[in-house]
């Protein structure tokens, strides 16, 4: 008796690509493996490489390796850009599931099968590699730091389970893939998760084996703070604007009342000639306070109707 369960479905597999022209054959062999294992159930697997802007042979590495489609940056754009490309090309081409996939081989393909099932079984529309579970090196306290403080900060904001926030390897619907939109070039994971929140998709976590890069170098350096706070900060104030603007509204409201009691307590003592020196700074802080979160609370009322719209 035959158990196993065929579908009907299109996957592709986005790779972007910088200047991997070391790794980028494995990569796309080891993906070609599995191909016949997808066909024997009704998955037509495609591999998509994103070139974004190489200055070495990534492109003509991809092409001999048998990648389906390569979209092309004429210049460097950044790791979210070229997510981006890959995503909307997939779209476009009609994917039904895609799956995000390292260039320099750091997963296993054969992770792929069960980073999808969550999808196929409708249970998510959104499915992020968990790597801590199968790290098979240790990695850098400085990125274990890094990756603690924004997986703790995207569940505090997404209210998800999150325990990886920034894995290679992800997967989403085409439930998700129709209504995406990442406004960044760089910290592509983050945006991912707030904008899929946002959308009111539903998420999970696939446990994924992890292998040290051995080649290459990560596009993380000490640049890529500077580059990613401002648009995490940005995409912040599009999903959850009471988030920023409710912290920074009440602290300029206390910040008057603070001055305004204390120097009524000094006028009332003898300590000083009127009930408040400094009306300015009390008036000031008050109407920014306020402002502050009118504006909040309109931002937030009409991103919620948006919400309900989609």
């Amino acid at each position: 008796m035959n158990n196993v369960i065929e579908y009907n479905i299109k996957l592709i597999v986005v790779i972007p690509a910088f200047n991997e022209k070391e790794r980028i054959e494995f990569t796309l062999n080891a993906l070609n493996k599995v191909k016949a294992d997808f066909r024997k159930t009704g998955i037509d697997l495609l591999l998509y490489v994103i070139d974004d802007g190489s200055t070495d042979d990534t492109f003509h590495k991809a092409h001999s390796a048998g990648a389906d489609r390569i979209l092309r940056h004429k210049l460097n754009k950044g790791l979210g850009a070229a997510v981006r490309t890959g995503l909307a090309g997939a779209r476009a081409d009609g994917a039904d599931i895609v799956v995000k996939f390292d260039a320099d081989l750091q997963h296993d393909p054969e992770d792929i099968p069960s980073l999808i099932q969550p999808i196929l079984d409708d249970e998510a529309d959104v499915v992020y590699g968990n790597r801590f579970e199968r790290i098979s090196y240790k990695m850098p306290l400085v990125r274990r730091a890094g990756n603690f403080i924004f997986t703790s900060l995207m569940g505090w904001l997404t209210g998800w389970p999150l325990k990886d926030s920034q894995p290679g390897i992800f997967a989403v619907s085409r439930s998700y893939l129709d209504v995406f939109q990442l406004p960044g070039d760089y910290n592509y994971t983050q945006q991912i998760l707030l904008d899929a929140y946002h959308k009111g998709m539903r998420f999970a976590h696939c446990s994924v084996s992890f292998r040290k890069r051995v080649t290459g170098k990560s596009f993380v350096s000490l640049k890529y703070p500077f580059k990613v706070i401002p648009q995490i900060f940005m995409v912040i104030v599009g999903v959850k604007p009471m988030k920023i603007f409710g912290p920074i509204g009440l602290l300029s409201l206390l910040t008057g009342g603070l001055i305004f009691f204390l120097e009524l307590g000094f006028w009332a003592f003898g300590d000083a000639l009127k009930p408040v020196m400094h009306v300015n700074a009390v008036l000031g802080s008050v109407i920014f306070g306020l402002q502050t979160l009118f504006f909040g609370v309109i931002a937030q009322l009409i991103i919620n109707t948006n919400r309900k719209e989609i």
